[in-house]
């Protein structure tokens, strides 16, 4: 209970904290690229439920079935000019605030899996994983 608390209250400051550069970041990527702003992928989350993380559109719109696939390699092609600078500063993952804030992740917890990343591990290793909410910080 003290967790999730700390996940709202911590989130909503983040969010109103870097509202003017979220909104530059958007504005920019509607006029550049493809003018795309969000992209949303489902992820594994608590208990096994998938949800919609929130992430700034970095890549063209087909790379999901191109090239390398799930995999974003160095100088990848399909990385957007400028969505390679929102990953190399991370600032593509600051939209997660918003799963933070509305309940599907915390600050601290594994970095949630796409559902075909996390069908590799075996049966008793996504059993323990999806005991605790997934998180913005982690090894990732």
């Amino acid at each position: 209970m003290i967790k999730r608390l700390f996940d709202i209250l911590f989130s909503a400051c983040a969010l109103l904290v870097f509202a003017i550069p979220l909104l530059i970041v958007m504005l920019a990527l509607r006029l550049s690229g493809e003018g795309e702003v969000w992209y949303f992928q489902n992820r594994v989350g608590l208990d096994g439920k998938q949800f919609r993380v929130f992430k700034f559109a970095t890549m063209r719109k087909d790379s999901e079935v191109t090239g390398t696939q799930d995999i974003t390699l160095r100088n990848d092609p399909r990385v957007l000019p400028f969505g390679k600078m929102l990953r190399k500063t991370k600032l593509n993952e600051l939209p997660q605030l918003i799963n933070i804030f509305i309940g599907d992740m915390s600050f601290v917890g594994w970095r949630p899996l796409m559902p075909k990343s996390f069908a590799y591990y075996p049966q008793h290793v996504q059993q323990q994983i999806i005991h605790m909410k997934p998180g913005l910080t982690g090894v990732g």
